[in-house]
């Protein structure tokens, strides 16, 4: 499993394009095989970052999730928030187990 995380930084606190553009990407994300989670999140303290949260069963999903179709129309409406900063990594996970 991998676990994507992190944060993009914008100029403007996240407006409802911003939202709305995220959700389109959430909800085709959700479709691609081998995605177990993605989220993206304001934050409720900062509205200028923006939460990263992904798993994925393996890097041939992830890897696959960078051409999919619906990729190039959100990288398109991210250019136009102002991202002026990304801090975002990647995690193998060999093992997992459940706190509750």
């Amino acid at each position: 499993m991998l676990i994507i995380a992190g944060t993009l930084r914008i100029e403007k606190p996240a407006t409802e394009e911003v939202l709305e553009a995220c959700r389109k990407m959430m909800k085709a994300t959700h479709e691609e095989s081998g995605c177990i989670d993605y989220v993206f999140s304001v934050d409720p303290i900062d509205p200028t970052v923006i939460h990263v949260y992904e798993r994925w069963e393996n890097d041939e999903s992830l890897q696959a999730h960078f051409s999919a179709p619906h990729m190039e129309p959100f990288r398109s409406s991210m250019a136009s928030w102002g991202v002026y900063d990304q801090d975002i990594l990647k995690f193998q996970i060999g093992s997992t187990d459940k706190l509750r």
